[in-house]
């Protein structure tokens, strides 16, 4: 959404009349003479920046773009009297843009019991008791993050677990990856989730041996089972939440993100944020592709502009590796038939996709499996011939998992890749270490995350996080996009180190793309005339040497349409 300011008829309708009073009360000018024009703002003047060529740049931003580069620049910014932001020699690079994550959920998580951390259920257990007695009462507990192999391999935690750490309040634990809820028996009770629930179409309720008693884990779309005994917030609540996030995010060098959401009231919210200039960053906005269309055409008219905009049609494909509910072409390891299915009948996806490709809406299906890979690019192709719509470029997220053979589809048939890089992250000393490698299997481990030969292959790529599956933090999916080991160095030669990329093509992918006629910015490139979408890192942070990139204060300033909306040394100082 960064870039030159988009206007759509709607957007012209509401402008005549504000253009009309300006000019009804501006004083009149004399005969044969016009009026002055207003006064161009000053602008921010960025010394002493390098840029990714490493020359030592200063940078004139004014009127939402970069007005000049150089010593000419500079005496012309000093003239206008622009303010004046030090860069101190750290990098100036295009502002991230986060193609995929879910703001809400990502605001939410900053609040609830974090458990990426936990190597156990015994460690989860003790972040239980410890984050309930900091936050004592009677109401429910809410956390995530949580790993499949805080068990061995094949198995689910259970509620027993959680009821021996707290039995009288509500707990529900999201797994880091959003597709396993772990409740308590509490929780299970609140929802009216018992032996003689049914399993949700899109998900499944885990039973414990004998009589279907429910284990507390429900996986994929049966976790709604639960959710929705949880009290909803206020409206007040759900702003902060959003602001929250979206802070969080533009710290992190983000100036434009795609929102995956469900709830079409979100806009609602965003807009309200908007008119009181507390939406820092550009937000896309993307909701499910079993909606009402007419609906979505409405909210897609209504926010048409580079600040907050429709975004795409979701729908999910298939499941996750770890538990075994991705759609695979040949079954799991160690398995003679398990091989996930699809979470949608193949002929009712493809006629929901055409419809919304009649519609004028580009569509993003969650596929990680190589069989559900290979059926999105099938839907995608056939909604190509029943309602053919050149220009509305598709997308598929995750393709953790991908056959050989359907590396060339995408560009053929113009489909983004759309993939997460901390996705990739080994989390252990070896390949194989962890449920969803062992899960995956050898065979198929040369072929996941495969960014190198999707780009080989004339795919498009787009970045971005997941969050808050996983960190939101773009440097630290870089600093995976470009060796393919975790915080550690680990592996030491990088895991699949054939599908790393180099840092201009892993920049090139967190830079976005113009979608559909969606509004976008800077194209991934400083230049004069460019969108002034940026972010400018703290010295020392060097994209050949990764290991800068993971930790600490990485992150100087960030500007969003040339506003300074993050100064980290403003905010050291308050």
């Amino acid at each position: 959404m960064r870039g030159a300011q988009l206007c759509s008829p709607g957007m012209a309708r509401t402008a005549a009349p504000a253009l009309l009073v300006a000019l009804l009360l501006a004083p009149p000018s004399l005969a044969g003479e016009p009026s002055p024009a207003p006064a161009a703002a000053p602008g921010v003047w960025i010394a002493n920046a390098r840029l990714a060529d490493g020359s030592l740049q200063s940078l004139w931003i004014r009127d939402g773009r970069i007005a000049g580069l150089g010593a000419e620049a500079e005496r012309a910014a000093r003239a206008a009297g622009a303010a004046t932001l030090d860069a101190a020699g750290g990098l100036a690079l295009p502002g991230f843009h986060d193609a995929h994550a879910h703001v809400r959920s990502g605001g939410e998580s900053l609040a609830q019991l974090a458990l990426a951390d936990a190597a156990s259920v015994d460690d989860v257990a003790t972040a239980l008791r410890r984050f309930a007695a900091l936050h004592p009462g009677s109401g429910w507990i809410l956390g995530r993050g949580w790993s499949y192999d805080i068990v061995p391999r094949g198995e689910l935690p259970d509620r027993h677990v959680l009821d021996a750490a707290l039995a009288d309040r509500p707990v529900a634990l999201e797994s880091y990856d959003g597709h396993a809820l772990w409740a308590n028996s509490r929780a299970l009770e609140r929802a009216g989730v018992g032996p003689d629930t049914p399993d949700p179409p899109d998900g499944s309720i885990v039973r414990e041996p004998g009589g279907g008693q429910p284990s507390g884990v429900l996986l994929d779309g049966a976790g709604a089972l639960v959710e929705r005994a949880v009290p909803a917030p206020t409206r007040d609540e759900r702003l902060q939440t959003l602001e929250r996030a979206l802070r969080h995010c533009l710290r992190l060098g983000i100036t434009e993100i795609d929102d995956f959401e469900r709830d079409p009231a979100i806009f609602d919210l965003y807009a309200e944020l908007a008119a009181h200039a507390r939406l820092p960053l550009r937000v896309r906005v993307s909701l499910p592709l079993e909606g009402d269309l007419d609906a979505y055409e409405v909210l897609r008219q209504r926010h048409a502009t580079p600040q907050l905009a429709f975004g795409y049609l979701k729908a999910f494909v298939d499941g996750v590796v770890e538990s075994k509910t991705a759609f695979l072409l040949s079954p799991y390891a160690g398995s003679e038939e398990q091989r996930g299915r699809p979470l949608v009948d193949a002929g009712r996806l493809r006629a929901l996709v055409a419809e919304a490709q009649r519609r004028g809406f580009p569509v993003a299906l969650h596929a990680i499996g190589d069989a559900a890979v290979r059926l999105a690019l099938d839907t995608f192709e056939a909604a190509a011939q029943d309602a053919p719509r050149p220009g509305l470029h598709h997308r598929i997220e995750h393709i953790e998992v991908i056959d050989d053979a359907d590396l060339p589809r995408f560009a053929r048939l113009g489909v983004l890749a759309s993939m997460q890089p901390f996705h990739a992250n080994p989390f252990g000393d070896t390949p194989d270490t962890g449920v969803w490698s062992q899960n995956l299997g050898r065979e198929r481990l040369r072929r996941s995350f495969a960014w190198r030969s999707l780009r080989r292959a004339g795919a498009p790529l787009v970045f971005g996080s997941d969050w808050p599956v996983m960190s939101a933090d773009p440097l630290q999916g870089l600093a995976v996009a470009l060796t393919r080991r975790d915080a550690r160095g680990r592996p030491a030669g990088g895991w699949n180190a054939h599908q790393a990329l180099d840092a201009g093509e892993a920049l090139s992918a967190y830079a976005g793309a113009p979608v559909g006629g969606l509004p976008t910015g800077g194209g991934g490139r400083i230049r004069v005339g460019g969108a002034a979408d940026l972010v400018i890192l703290a010295p020392g942070v060097e994209l050949d040497r990764p290991a800068t990139l993971w930790g600490g204060a990485r992150v100087r300033a960030v500007l969003v349409g040339g506003e300074l909306r993050f100064d980290a040394s403003a905010e050291q100082g308050s």
